[in-house]
């Protein structure tokens, strides 16, 4: 059973962000592509523009014949300076982008949490929550229990559980510090283990970015399989 993550009531997407990084990145490029060759054009047309001229004023070899023709090449250096300086911005843009968003995931990964859910052998857990179907649609109730161990780099500061049972997910607050475990229970239906279930924990690192981690479980003949995925950078609204 697939469990829509939703943040905030809206559909939880972690490729949202980057896209739309990218295609405003795309617009940018774009016109400033747009810009230079309307640039060009328009240099050429003003160029053609002082050629007449000058073939009208210029009258054998005076002075102003001289200066006249010199006109049409110093509009070059200009036409070619906004190019080259365009082109230029593009360059250093795209290299304060790429350094900013290098040194963001650094500091970021230095501190980034990590939860780890593996099946529990014991049974000490106190808190649970039902995932899948509704307590009274089960037929075949099962308790699951897991261990949730933070092995990241920064301590995790829990706050929901998705479950699918809400938009925001089911309150769980805890602070699961770095090498520090929690055990929880799962309450199950056999047949929809059997076909795989998923679930997610949202929570704030050290700096309060805020991260959504998903995970599938799921029964394989007499033993059950928790795979975790990776911490999913929410942005702040």
């Amino acid at each position: 059973m697939k469990v829509t993550i939703k943040h905030f009531g809206l559909p939880y997407n972690p490729q949202k962000d980057k896209k739309n990084k990218n295609k405003i990145i795309r617009h940018i490029v774009w016109f400033l592509i747009a810009f230079i060759a309307i640039s060009f054009l328009l240099a050429l047309k003003i160029e053609a523009l002082i050629r007449i001229s000058i073939a009208k004023l210029a009258i054998n070899n005076t002075i102003d014949s001289t200066w006249i023709g010199s006109l049409s090449s110093y509009w070059g250096g200009i036409i070619g300076g906004m190019i080259s300086g365009t082109l230029a911005f593009i360059g250093v843009f795209y290299t304060i982008c790429y350094y900013k968003e290098s040194d963001e995931q650094k500091e970021k990964a230095a501190i980034q949490p990590f939860l780890n859910v593996t099946m529990a052998s014991g049974r000490k857990a106190t808190r649970g929550f039902s995932l899948g179907k509704s307590k009274e649609e089960k037929k075949k109730q099962l308790q699951v229990y897991v261990n949730i161990k933070n092995i990241g780099n920064g301590f995790a500061n829990t706050l929901v559980v998705h479950t699918g049972a809400n938009f925001g997910g089911l309150a769980f607050n805890n602070v699961i510090t770095v090498g520090e475990s929690i055990n929880l229970f799962f309450m199950v239906d056999e047949d929809e283990l059997k076909e795989g279930l998923h679930f997610g924990i949202q929570y704030i690192d050290s700096m309060r970015n805020e991260y959504i981690q998903e995970y599938d479980m799921k029964k394989e003949y007499s033993s059950i399989k928790i795979e975790s995925g990776y911490p999913g950078f929410l942005e702040q609204f």
